[in-house]
């Protein structure tokens, strides 16, 4: 496995980029279109493993899914029964949304996925699925995949999951519409990550299904008699991936433009912009252009962030708090822990780079530092912490190495030539 070699600083750089692909309304505009009887069409997508992991599950489930330019159209319609088990490979949104959709196949489906998937908790997940109707198991009785799901003959009219995990409450709602009746999904429990059940009932609605949330998102209720039907949904500049970029610019005293942002899109890591402005960046956005500015340069304070509604970014926000004037603090974001590595212990890398960052049960606190040296480091195998620790060893000095070159691959295929294009000095070693 070939590895990064990254040479820092960098400083003073100016670039335009398009922002990548929204990858989560990507996975949604894939799903909701292999339900949908007829043809839909997702535009401006990228050629991200995960996505290419979604296109293979649902495929496998009978959807025809056809290669146009600038996107996908895709042929939806019932599911049927796949003539294999369904890798899906790093997705996890995949593997979730799909393990109550899957039930709505004669027969039963398997489902697994890479090492990291195979580590995922669901066991309130598959509790949730059989109290409703879904016959759902893990093959090795503990709640992780590979799981089975059997053709579900009937739905009961409410159900209720754990929301520690948001994917969870999503695969319910997309579920919901198949009862052929009055549907109420609860949640036990808080609800983390709010907005990217938000996202999905944005997705739903451009799909021909209204679901009506609570004020608190507590529950939701889906009238029965709805069919999906098909849509054509235009896949907006994901900010959870422009925000490395917009950090390093920051932080390097650059400049840097970032087109295809779209600030009315439902997507909880807009947060990065008001963060980025409390703690005192220069930030400027065209809302009618759909751009977004940082201008470097500006002295940046420590402040608390609650990162409940905005964990893709924790690893790159631990980043930019580590190199803030003052203390800082991440907080509500136990859940983190759980995504493709525990990523709170992870970012305590940044230690060997000279952070000073102790870890909490559901944060970090941070103290912030000058500035960081290079150091040898371990992505786990997880795209957004290296991407992370690609950006910390080009505002670091001296060179940094750090593990797994083709990490990025899973959401932000583009990443290192991205990078690169602004002047970063990254080299691929064994």
């Amino acid at each position: 496995m070939s590895n990064l070699a990254i040479h820092g600083p960098v400083k003073g750089f100016e670039a335009t980029l398009a922002a990548p692909p929204s990858k989560y309304y990507t996975h949604r505009a894939f799903i909701l279109g292999s339900l949908a009887q007829g043809e839909s069409r997702a535009i401006g997508t990228a050629e991200a493993l995960d996505n290419v992991s979604t296109v293979r599950a649902i495929t496998a489930l009978g959807t025809k899914v056809e290669p146009i330019p600038g996107g996908y159209k895709i042929f939806g319609g019932p599911y049927k029964t796949p003539n294999n088990v369904i890798d899906v490979g790093n997705s996890g949104s995949t593997i979730q949304f799909l393990m109550g959709l899957a039930s709505t196949a004669p027969g039963a489906t398997v489902l697994t996925g890479d090492d990291s998937i195979r580590q995922r908790p669901l066991g309130p997940y598959i509790e949730a699925l059989n109290k409703w109707g879904v016959k759902c198991w893990s093959t090795r009785g503990n709640g992780l995949p590979p799981v089975i799901v059997k053709h579900a003959d009937e739905l009961r009219d409410s159900v209720e999951s754990s929301g520690v995990i948001s994917q969870w409450i999503s695969g319910l709602l997309l579920l919901a519409p198949f009862a052929g009746k009055d549907v109420s999904v609860r949640v036990k429990g808080g609800l983390n990550e709010p907005t990217y059940v938000a996202t999905t009932i944005h997705c739903q609605k451009l799909f021909g299904i209204e679901v009506q949330p609570a004020d608190d998102f507590q529950s939701f209720f889906i009238a029965g008699g709805q069919r999906y039907k098909p849509a054509v949904l235009e896949i907006p500049g994901d900010f959870a991936l422009a925000a490395n970029g917009l950090v390093l610019a920051a932080r390097a005293d650059a400049h840097i433009t970032y087109t295809n942002l779209d600030m009315s899109s439902v997507q909880a890591e807009k947060g990065i912009i008001p963060i980025l402005q409390q703690m005192g960046a220069d930030v400027r956005i065209d809302a009618a252009k759909k751009t977004i500015e940082v201008f470097g340069g500006k002295t940046l304070k420590g402040i608390e962030v609650d990162a409940n509604d905005t964990p893709d970014i924790v690893p790159v926000l631990t980043l930019l708090l580590a190199l803030a004037k003052g203390k800082s603090r991440i907080y509500n974001a136990a859940q983190v822990r759980l995504k493709e590595c525990d990523r709170l212990a992870a970012m305590t890398q940044l230690n060997k780079m000279g952070a000073k960052i102790t870890e909490r049960p559901d944060g970090l606190e941070i103290e912030g530092v000058e500035r960081l040296h290079g150091a040898h480091m371990d992505s786990l195998q997880d795209h957004r912490v290296q991407m992370t620790f690609v950006l910390a060893g080009c505002i670091a000095e001296g060179t940094t190495y750090v593990s797994d070159a083709e990490a990025a691959a899973i959401s932000y295929p583009g990443f290192l030539e991205d990078m690169r294009r602004v002047g970063l000095r990254i080299d691929v070693v064994d």
